[in-house]
């Protein structure tokens, strides 16, 4: 053992080793650096894309976005849309919601996802299904205090995976401002 440590080869096999070890660590590195990156990039995109609902909410919402949360609760049968005001006692902004989603269940009712798309975009996950799914599902609107809330329900399950899909995509377009559950 002592010649074999001794002998020019085990040098070799070492520094290849070696050699092997910070190829491999640093490939995982310019990896982790470039995953990081491609995180950032789309952190950034995101919170772009979330100022800009933010900004531009008026366009489809009457309500002042900063004063209210929404609430996208997924359920087996489909999910809750909930917007609620952020303070107890403010009747403007509560009557500003009710009208809204009231209008926006009527929509939905007929499977019209035109304000939706007019926001977030016109490829916004799940809005293809649902608008194509006239008759396949039951929006009911409830008023609810502080706001007012619509329940989307459907037996078929290609529909409420839809739905789920388009609150998670609401949910990350309306970042601070919406939750996926009541608090």
């Amino acid at each position: 053992m002592k010649k074999f440590l001794n002998d020019g080869k085990f040098k070799y096999v070492f520094l290849f080793q070696v050699l092997i070890y910070l190829f491999i660590n640093s490939n995982l590195y310019s990896q982790d650096n470039q995953s990081q990156k491609d995180l950032q990039r789309d952190d950034s995109l995101t919170t772009h894309r979330q100022h800009m609902i933010h900004t531009n909410g008026h366009m489809v919402m009457p309500f002042d976005m900063s004063m209210v949360t929404h609430y996208f609760i997924k359920g087996d049968k489909g999910g809750t849309l909930m917007i609620k005001t952020k303070e107890t006692d403010d009747s403007s902004q509560t009557a500003l919601i009710r009208d809204h989603l009231k209008k926006e269940g009527e929509l939905f009712s007929n499977a019209d996802f035109k304000d939706p798309r007019s926001l977030h975009g016109k490829d916004m996950p799940g809005l293809d299904i649902l608008s194509a799914s006239k008759g396949k599902f039951d929006v009911q609107y409830h008023e609810i205090p502080d706001g007012a809330e619509l329940i989307f329900e459907s037996p078929d399950t290609t529909v409420i995976s839809a739905i789920h899909k388009w609150f998670d995509a609401q949910l990350i377009d309306h970042g601070k401002d919406a939750k996926s559950r009541l608090d």
